[in-house]
């Protein structure tokens, strides 16, 4: 029975290893897709750029040839071709005008190439982000692929030990051993304890989030949920909801964490709900129900949350 005890302790850390590497794949995936929707942005600001660059650029030309032809004769040509004192000061005028607006436009086509500029350099760096996204995606999925086989592993072992009790042993696991009743103050909190409590005797499936099999966060998310509280996914994630809750002043409805002895939260590998005079409901590991049982668990409890009330 120990050696069938540790070993579901072992292969609980690696579901929820495997649970971690799923939800990061997740988030690498959406930042994969953010990076390539910037970078598609960044393409199209950059082409829109490189369009407004060439129509300014073009004009400047046409105003810079049309300045260097009325150049030549300028002033000269304004004051010999003159009929009158008018006639000189509109030609001079027209003459200040169309040096005026090459001067706008090629101000206009500085701005124009800076920005298009600016669009170069943001394409490339989201290219760049996109490229880096991508791989991170995929060392993701490695890392999936690997922590699923390690879970199939340890899965297999468990299997093996649970195989090697007697029909007696298995039949105790598997039947609902505390039948009691259990509330807390009115609320949330224990809107979640009677929904848990509600689910004794499903069986303990792994990554399974109910409503008929669970592993032991699905069984507390699933709770929860049913109170309109929503929390995250896996132990390791529940242990920075809500707020800290004092082992010795526990409230039914609070979640206990345990760890690997380290009391480090990333060795996190179950959570159970406190129900009540030293016991939790909790849904331990394959072959065995979600029951109420001692909060000891494996001994290496962690600490507690409060996550409503």
């Amino acid at each position: 029975m120990q050696r069938y005890q540790e070993l579901g302790a072992e292969a609980a850390k690696a579901d929820e290893d495997m649970l971690q590497a799923e939800q990061e794949l997740t988030d690498k995936q959406g930042q994969r897709d953010r990076a390539d929707a910037a970078l598609a942005e960044a393409t199209r600001a950059v082409e829109l750029a490189r369009r407004d660059e060439l129509r300014f650029r073009g004009e400047v030309d046409d105003l810079t040839a049309a300045s260097f032809q009325t150049g030549r004769i300028s002033r000269w040509s304004a004051v010999l071709t003159s009929d009158s004192r008018r006639d000189f000061l509109e030609r001079m005028s027209a003459l200040g005008v169309l040096a005026d607006n090459n001067e706008q436009n090629l101000s206009r086509l500085g701005d124009v190439t800076d920005r298009a500029d600016a669009a170069r350099a943001a394409a490339a760096r989201a290219q760049r982000t996109a490229a880096d996204a991508t791989t991170a995606a995929q060392d993701a999925v490695d890392e999936l692929d690997r922590r699923r086989e390690q879970l199939d592993t340890q899965i297999a072992e468990v299997r093996t030990a649970l195989g090697a009790l007697s029909d007696s042993e298995q039949s105790s696991l598997q039947t609902v051993q505390d039948t009691g009743s259990y509330a807390g103050p009115p609320g949330a909190a224990n809107d979640a304890l009677q929904a848990a409590l509600a689910k004794r005797g499903s069986a303990y499936v792994w990554a399974a989030q109910g409503p008929d099999t669970f592993d032991c966060s699905g069984l507390t998310s699933w709770a929860y949920a049913q109170a309109g509280v929503n929390i995250p996914r896996t132990s390791r994630q529940q242990w920075y909801a809500g707020r800290a809750a004092s082992l010795d002043a526990l409230v039914p409805g609070d979640l206990l964490f345990f760890d690997d002895g380290t009391g480090n939260p990333d060795t996190i590998h179950h959570v159970g709900m406190f129900v009540g005079d030293g016991k939790m409901i909790d849904a331990p590991t394959e072959g065995q129900v979600v029951d109420v049982r001692s909060m000891e668990g494996d001994g290496h409890l962690l600490g507690a949350r409060r996550i409503a009330g």
